[in-house]
């Protein structure tokens, strides 16, 4: 090649690392999934709770109380109509959250545990497996 021209290179090409589309729509369903049971886990834990004597603070069962501004915006009078009609509403709201976060991180724990089951081996076929060695205990 002379001095001054030049050795255009091609780009690699991009590697299949995406996710897979099932998989994309599975996340997209249980995003949708995960909260209408937590809702419905809720509803029936706080009733269970209520007739068995749970320790569940006593404000949270109360119906929710709005200031008396936001209830003159006639805009949003269905909604607050809606939440004031919702019994124990603070209880269901925080045992929802509860129970989405138990169940999000019981799927973490699961899909962890298969992805090292069927997923990629840890090593490629150019890693070099790691060094064995015996450390002995230091004293003084």
């Amino acid at each position: 090649m002379g001095k001054y021209t030049t050795r255009s290179r091609q780009a690699p090409k991009p590697r299949n690392v995406g996710v897979h589309p099932v998989m994309r729509g599975i996340g997209c369903i249980m995003m949708v999934v995960v909260p209408i049971l937590a809702y419905g886990i809720a509803l029936l834990l706080i009733s269970y709770g209520i007739q068995h004597g749970w320790p569940i603070p006593l404000r949270w069962l109360r119906p929710i109380t709005i200031p008396s501004l936001l209830l003159n915006l006639r805009g949003l009078a269905p909604l607050w109509n809606f939440l004031l009609r919702q019994d124990h509403l603070i209880a269901v709201v925080v045992f929802t959250i509860a129970i989405i976060v138990v169940i999000g991180g019981l799927m973490s724990i699961i899909y962890g545990y298969i992805y090292t089951i069927f997923g990629p081996p840890r090593y490629g076929p150019q890693d070099a497996p790691p060094i064995r060695v015996k450390v002995k205990r230091y004293r003084r």
